[in-house]
């Protein structure tokens, strides 16, 4: 029977063979290779379908979405021809809304599959080049390399993990992408045809192609060199000096697309505008006619020059730069809209002057790259040059304009400058440049502070002990390695130290070992090789590493694997064993030796689109998300070696093995590279079932009242929301104003007008008051500062009488928010006097002030009842007004624009915070105590709620946040066969925070039965086997106890501080050498210990009972005992000096102590104090 199996498959495998062969010679090889493009086009095509989001995803693809659909205009630089070709597709939702979005992820799948056509084309070319043979001159042996080549190198960019992520969503990667892969292959195209009179037609589509990839993205333009060494190739004969002639007229050629004619086209066109209509008095565009005027006229002349030259050359070059530019125009879509104000209309950029901002991505500031600052200049005094006044020294880089309707000009407000920094922290290739804060504590984390010196120059500390005092305390903290970003912030006001820039090899360190080791290698690694998980790393053991599946080789850089908590091994867990970065090894040197020009043309795509995008962009450690999508061009030249590393193995087995049948089983072998990668990678990028960004904005907009002001913050509060109600319609009433461009004039010019059925926010601020140049900045003074600050300039001899109208707000130190409105828009001769001592005689009218820190907002009860705020029941806790302690001495434009509508609302609109913005006070105004908690924001009450102890904000109505809870869509997170990402399970920890508070205040006000009817539905839209994050789950323990299931609770917070033990003994057991990033990880370990522990004794507190509460406690402190009674008995193991010098590792343990003698206190207020006690006895009993 066995004999018969086996003789029955071996028959099929012979007619399998047969149809191969018989296909080869009959189809010539110029069929096959059309064919099986299509079929591997095919192939990707339905695995994207099959694997793409229902709607819209997290980070941008609302915007991009909602952008197509309806022609809006994006973030900076724009994506014009990605929104027409949206438009386009839009048509095949034929018109269910429901589906719009779903129609736009599928044009991404389309023109991925695409770039998979064009990179099997691509390859087949290039393994053909190495023959040097033509179409025709194809052997069978040849064929079966080529093909099976193409296949392998294809299909494994198919299944990579960054190209398969941006091919299912609505975002510009895929299509940019698209337009990489076809401009290379178009120039295999001309090579075939290099020797055709008509072959330049190839050329010139390909700028045409340049043009219009604009339209997307940037990132096309990278594969310029790539097509001039290609050309250089086939039309020259290596020698050193034409290589060299090479390089530069490529570079000359990429400096003028990339920074030459678009640019160029763009100011000319802004300059044009400017004269015209401010010089000429011409109306409004009437300069960019002209220069569109012009521009054609230069082309029509360009091109009758070239042809009467009879020069090809000069034709190719003008009909090239001509239909580029015709491509480039495809970006006219984004002032026309732009002109139409549609409700997402981001810059504004409605005319050329606004273009030319939006192009050049003027918002997103200037940075260095060869020469400039280092980030020590906002750490030292001097780092910036300062002029005679002390104000900072600037260099101007152009106007800023704006459109002037009433005059019909465009007014000049204000100049666009850079600071002038001091030459001591200058230098070459400053890598480190970033002034966040949190960004330099990130390079003084990774690279050590900088050093520094006393600054003796400075007169005023020069012989001041004190001063001597605080630097001897800064230099131990250097010494010993504990000093932070902070303590060079405390003291630059006193210019207390001179700072040094890191050193030219410090800043290749962090160029050579972050930017292009931890960052593009970790990628190509998680591409090529395997991926620890999908988890955004920071250098961690257990986050975003990359792995091979081989033991001795993981473990041995980051610890053991197979130790590793379960919850860091997951469905994104996957393991090449290096296969598909050995083949592609094997192509790059396979291509060297061979084709030195192609290799070349590969090797500079590779090389700009990886580490030319890290130099040029100054990569920051650590992004706010994975940044491995902006260097999939690098991946896409990457699998042509791979390819090419396939036709290697197959021409090998041929030159040993003279049998097609042989080579045929090889090529299906080397599939099995891609095909391992696609079933590992399929789960992790299976989006199919995916609602979590959906679900999260329809629950958003589904808690609101009634015509309700939503503030956001952040891309993943704001997209999402703008994309349902763009797409859907879905609760057009609200108006989502994001509170970050709410800083710009032109996003405040937008949310005070009407937007399908929102109402324009309130406010009397016009757009002279918040234009550029005016009410930039608004001074916060209370009674002291103003008394102090009125003496101060009286003393240096400024006359009395210009404070005589402030001086009665240092006793009355308060006013209503619409007196300080008016304040703000009131102008005086004493009030730009006082603002000319604040700010200087040059720049006074561009700040102003408030004498006042304390803003009462009146509450009118009635209205507040009327707009759905609060309920009539409500009427007994209501305050008769707000008073807001404004806590900064300085008010930026969007919470001026915040107070204007606080001071014209009249508690007639509701106003909500979403929740990615209530971690900083200054977001909600101050008005923390003023909140009711909705599920994922916070609604303003006239109701005061004191900040709980555990630090939980905003007042609860049982009733109203349970029947949120019930019209939550869950996101999907039920079915546990289906991978969400980290961004996609952070709302897990809202969803859960909702369901825990709402549950807590039924089960208070008798309740119960609710309480755990959703706390039931939690855990099953929200499986705790899967999602066991503590932070998210202590809310759930301590509801389930206050609400009567104290099992359940116990059970829970048990398996929570198991699970927590768990991970820190793992990273405690990793060797010292492999613990340096996760001591950030071991200190969130003990926090969230107490954090379970906390919700335990609370909940029995609240239950009043107080002994269980105290008992439980006593229990939670065993296992830190018994890690700390190991530790000591460890330290008795080793004798006492090297115990001595082991004792400093107590400290991964005690913060455990710190947080429950926290809890504790309240119990017992000496067991803190005795506890330390025996610690610290234990500790010098074994070390001294």
């Amino acid at each position: 029977m066995l004999i018969g199996i086996f003789n029955r498959s071996e028959s099929r495998k012979n007619l399998i063979f047969a149809t191969l062969k018989l296909i080869m010679k009959n189809w010539t090889f110029k069929k096959l290779n059309t064919v099986i493009g299509w079929v591997i086009f095919a192939m990707a095509f339905i695995t994207y379908l099959l694997t793409i989001e229902p709607n819209f995803s997290f980070w941008d693809t609302g915007e991009y979405i909602s952008s197509a659909i309806k022609l809006e205009v994006t973030h900076a630089p724009g994506a014009a021809l990605f929104q027409l070709l949206g438009a386009v597709a839009a048509f095949f939702a034929l018109g269910d809304v429901t589906k719009y979005s779903l129609v736009i992820n599928a044009m991404s799948a389309l023109f991925s599959a695409f770039t998979i056509l064009f990179l099997f084309w691509t390859i087949t070319h290039l393994v053909r080049r190495l023959l040097n043979k033509e179409f025709e001159e194809i052997t069978t042996h040849q064929e079966i390399s080529i093909l099976f080549a193409g296949a392998v190198g294809a299909l494994a960019f198919t299944f990579s993990d960054t190209f398969w992520y941006s091919a299912v969503e609505g975002e510009v990667y895929s299509m940019a992408s698209m337009f990489i892969a076809l401009i290379v292959w178009l120039i295999t195209k001309w090579e075939n045809e290099y020797n055709q009179p008509d072959s330049e037609r190839w050329i010139i589509l390909i700028f045409f192609t340049i043009g219009l990839s604009v339209g997307v993205h940037m990132m096309a333009m990278l594969a310029i060199p790539a097509v001039c060494f290609i050309y250089y190739a086939r039309n020259y004969q290596f020698t050193w000096k034409n290589f060299f002639w090479a390089n530069a007229i490529t570079l000359v050629i990429l400096a003028i697309v990339f920074k030459g004619i678009f640019p160029v086209i763009m100011t000319v066109f802004g300059k044009m505008e400017i004269f015209f209509v401010n010089g000429i008095g011409l109306p409004f565009h009437s300069g960019t006619i002209v220069a569109f005027l012009l521009m054609i006229a230069l082309c029509y002349f360009g091109i009758q020059y070239a042809r009467k030259s009879g020069k090809r050359i000069y034709q190719t070059i003008m009909l090239s730069v001509v239909y580029m530019m015709i491509g480039f125009s495809c970006w006219m879509v984004i002032p026309i809209r732009a002109i139409a104000n549609p409700p997402m209309n981001l810059n504004n950029p409605d005319n050329a002057i606004g273009m030319l901002d939006y192009y050049n991505r003027e918002q997103y500031g200037d940075w260095p790259t060869i020469y400039g600052q280092n980030y020590t200049a906002y750490l030292d005094a001097n780092g910036i040059q300062k002029n005679a006044d002390g104000s900072f020294k600037t260099t101007k880089q152009g106007d800023i304009y704006e459109k002037d309707e009433k005059t019909g000009t465009y007014r000049k407000v204000g100049e666009r400058t850079n600071y002038v920094y001091a030459d001591e922290h200058v230098g070459f290739l400053p890598r480190m440049f970033n002034e966040d804060r949190n960004v330099m504590s990130n390079y003084i984390s990774m690279y050590g502070a900088p050093d520094f010196s006393f600054n003796y120059s400075n007169p005023d500390i020069a012989d001041n002990p004190e001063a001597m005092k605080i630097f001897d305390e800064l230099r131990n903290k250097y010494e010993e390695g504990t000093i932070r970003v902070d303590d060079y912030l405390d003291v630059r006001p006193y210019d207390l130290l001179r700072v040094q820039k890191p050193s030219l090899a410090q800043n290749l360190d962090y160029f050579f070992t972050f930017q292009n080791g931890y960052y593009f290698l970790r990628y190509l690694m998680w591409n090529f090789a395997g991926r620890q998980n999908d988890l955004e790393g920071n250098m961690e053991n257990t986050h975003g590493n990359w792995i091979s599946g081989f033991s001795f080789i993981d473990d041995a850089r980051l610890g053991s694997q197979a130790d590793m908590p379960a919850k860091f091994k997951n469905a994104s867990t996957v393991k090449f064993f290096f296969l598909p970065l050995i083949l592609g090894l094997i192509g790059f040197f396979f291509q060297l030796n061979r084709d030195f020009g192609r290799f070349y043309a590969i090797l500079s795509l590779f090389i700009l689109t990886s580490v030319g995008i890290i130099f040029y962009t100054g990569v920051k450690p650590f992004e706010p998300r994975e940044r491995d999508y902006a260097m999939v061009g690098s991946f896409y030249a990457f699998a042509i070696w791979i390819g090419l590393g396939a036709a290697a193995i197959l021409w090998y087995l041929q030159s040993k093995i003279k049998s097609n049948t042989v080579n045929i089983i090889a090529g299906m072998l080397l599939l099995g590279i891609p095909f391992m990668m696609g079933f590992q990678n399929y789960t992790p990028h299976d989006r199919s079932q995916r609602y979590a960004a959906y679900d999260y904005a329809y629950s958003v907009l589904k808690s609101l009242p009634e015509n309700n002001i939503l503030f956001v913050y952040g891309d993943n509060d704001t997209y999402p929301v703008w994309g349902i109600q763009e797409t859907e319609g879905f609760r057009s009433d609200v108006k989502v104003v994001n509170f970050t461009l709410l800083s710009t004039p032109w996003n405040i010019d937008q949310v005070k007008r009407r937007t399908y059925e929102a109402m324009p926010v309130p406010g009397a601020l016009t757009h002279e008051e918040y234009r550029d140049g005016t009410n930039d900045q608004i001074v916060v003074m209370d009674a002291e500062s103003l008394d102090r600050f009125i003496k101060g300039q009286i003393q240096q001899g400024a006359p009395e009488s210009i404070f005589e109208p402030f001086k009665k707000y240092i006793a009355q130190d308060s006013m209503t928010v619409k007196e300080a409105i008016n304040f703000i828009k009131t102008k005086s001769p004493e009030k730009d006097e006082v603002l000319k001592m604040l700010f200087g005689d040059s720049r006074y009218e561009r700040f102003n002030f408030i004498p006042v820190s304390k803003l009462i907002i009146p509450v009118n009860k009635e209205n507040a009842i009327k707009s759905g705020a609060v309920k009539a029941s409500d009427l007994p806790n209501m305050v008769d007004h707000i008073t807001i302690d404004y806590q900064r001495s300085t008010m930026f434009k969007n919470n001026l624009i915040l107070l204007d509508m606080l001071a014209h609302f009249d508690w007639k609109r509701t106003m909500n915070f979403s929740n990615g913005g209530i971690y900083d006070s200054e977001n909600v105004f101050y008005l923390d105590d003023y909140l009711q908690f909705d599920g994922f924001t916070y609604r303003l009450v006239p109701i005061k709620t004191p900040v709980r102890k555990d630090g939980e904000i905003g007042r609860v109505d049982a009733e109203s946040l349970y029947q949120t809870v019930k019209n939550f869509r869950w996101g999907n997170f039920k079915n546990t066969d289906v991978h969400f990402d980290e961004t996609s399970t952070s709302n897990i920890i809202s969803y859960r925070n909702s369901v825990g508070r709402a549950a807590e205040a039924l089960a208070l006000s008798g309740q119960k039965q609710k309480a755990l009817e959703i706390l039931d539905l939690a855990s099953k839209e929200i499986p705790v086997s899967k999602y066991n994050d503590a932070r998210s789950l202590a809310s759930i323990a301590y509801a389930y106890i206050v609400a009567g299931e104290e099992k359940k609770g116990l059970d829970l917070a048990d398996q929570l501080k198991k699970e927590i033990f768990v991970e820190f003994d793992y990273y405690s057991a990793l060797p010292s050498e492999q613990q340096r990033f996760v001591s950030r990880q071991m200190r969130t370990k003990t926090m969230e210990y107490s954090l379970v522990v906390a919700a335990v004794t609370d909940a029995y507190e609240k239950s009043g009972q107080k002994d269980k509460a105290y008992n439980y406690l006593v229990k939670s402190l065993e296992p830190v005992d018994k890690r700390f009674n190991d530790f000591v008995k460890n330290l008795e193991q080793m004798g006492k000096e090297k115990a001595f010098r082991e004792t400093d590792k107590v400290q991964r343990i005690t913060p455990f102590y710190s947080y429950l003698f926290d809890i504790m206190t309240p119990y017992d207020s000496t067991f803190a104090k005795e506890k330390e006690d025996q610690i610290t006895k234990a500790i010098m009993r074994v070390a001294q």
